[in-house]
């Protein structure tokens, strides 16, 4: 197997016929996608990134591709280049896109930056599934000359769309149920009552992200510095994005509605037969309606008429406070590991020692207090 590093616009342009090919035969999500990281690369890369996409082949046909940028950042006030994927931008869960065993891929890859590829000391692998690739976990990893930590990371949610509406909601817990019934009685009952606009027109996609970024910028998350809107370069990604996947058919906004005026609003995008939810913003005049769960059911029940699998509502990292709206809507969840190796014979030997050393202490410390309770229930 060869690799080949893409390190120009032009090289990654020039991929665009492959990577959907190899999209399509193998199961990778919306942000694996040949569209979405290139339009992330475009918007969101810094003057020192650089483009790091690795191509594995067999033969004359690509089998493999890892979207990765090389970043320059400082740990501990120690300069470093990381590899990271480009999907983190906004991004979640991103995946190489492998036509084979994802481990012989992941073998390669470490070999290659191991031996052939020395320009970089931080490898950072968000949001990668707990189990590994394969579902064996990942002690798989290569060890020798590399230092890994691995920490628990976001939880994503997810609706499968198998069955039927009715099935669905006699699933969800009863106050879940009872409380959008209320919820829905209400919000029918004021003066025009509310509906639900749907737009997936390319030519209207501008128009539906200026709406949106309205209600955003009316609520909380305009404060907080979050949002579709928090920055020109995220407006302009995102407006970018849901142009060019509306002409796809690959981008939804919705918006929940009374008396024309706009109450909430949700973005999502379409990639083969999963929708993913990507932005939510709602109008705070409206809040004792809950319209964010209003919009986000009255959309689940139109995904049960259609022909889609599932709806991805993502990953969040948990603070310790539940994401109500995604845990008591979904029905099942996936967790995610980040994986961050250290190369150990680079500049960085010294903070890796540091983490050694303190791993040891710390299992050491661990085991000395499992010893004084067994000591203790022996009493």
């Amino acid at each position: 197997m060869k690799i080949r590093v893409v390190d120009t616009d032009s090289e990654f342009d020039a991929l665009e016929g492959e990577w959907n090919r190899l999209s399509e035969d193998t199961a990778p999500n919306f942000f694996s996608s040949f569209d979405y990281v290139r339009t992330a690369w475009k918007h969101f890369r810094g003057p020192n990134d650089r483009l790091h996409v690795l191509v594995l082949s067999e033969g004359p046909s690509i089998a493999g591709i890892a979207p990765f940028y090389i970043e320059r950042s400082r740990i501990r006030r120690i300069p470093h280049r990381a590899i990271r994927w480009i999907a983190v931008w906004e991004g979640d869960r991103p995946r190489l896109l492998v036509n084979g065993n994802e481990e012989m891929f992941w073998d390669e890859i470490l070999r290659f930056l191991s031996k052939e590829y020395r320009s970089w000391e931080v490898f950072d692998l968000v949001e990668q599934p707990v189990n590994g690739p394969e579902g064996r976990g990942w002690s798989f990893l290569a060890r020798s000359g590399w230092y890994w930590e691995e920490e628990p990371d976001a939880i994503d949610y997810y609706v499968s769309l198998e069955g039927s509406w009715d099935d669905y909601l006699k699933g969800l817990g009863s106050e879940t149920r009872n409380q959008w019934r209320r919820k829905t009685r209400r919000l029918s009952s004021i003066p025009g009552g509310y509906a639900v606009e749907r737009i997936s027109d390319q030519n209207r996609m501008k128009e539906a992200l200026a709406r949106f970024v309205s209600l955003e910028r009316s609520g909380w998350k305009a404060g907080a510095g979050i949002g579709v809107a928090k920055d020109d370069r995220h407006l302009a990604f995102y407006e970018d994005l849901l142009v060019h996947l509306g002409g796809k058919g690959q981008a939804i906004v919705h918006f929940l509605t009374s008396g024309g005026e706009d109450i909430a609003a949700w973005i999502c995008f379409i990639h083969r037969d999963v929708v993913y939810f990507r932005h939510t913003a709602y109008s705070p005049a409206y809040a004792t309606y809950s319209p964010g769960i209003l919009i986000q059911a009255e959309i689940i029940q139109e995904l049960f008429r259609g022909t889609y699998h599932e709806l991805d509502l993502l990953g969040m990292r948990e603070d310790g406070t539940p994401p109500r709206h995604k845990t008591e809507w979904a029905t099942g969840q996936r967790k995610t590991v980040r994986l961050t190796a250290y190369r150990v014979y680079s500049h960085l030997l010294p903070l890796v020692i540091f983490k050694r050393l303190r791993r040891i202490l710390t299992k050491g410390s661990g085991e000395a207090r499992q010893g004084t309770v067994d000591s203790l229930q022996q009493v």
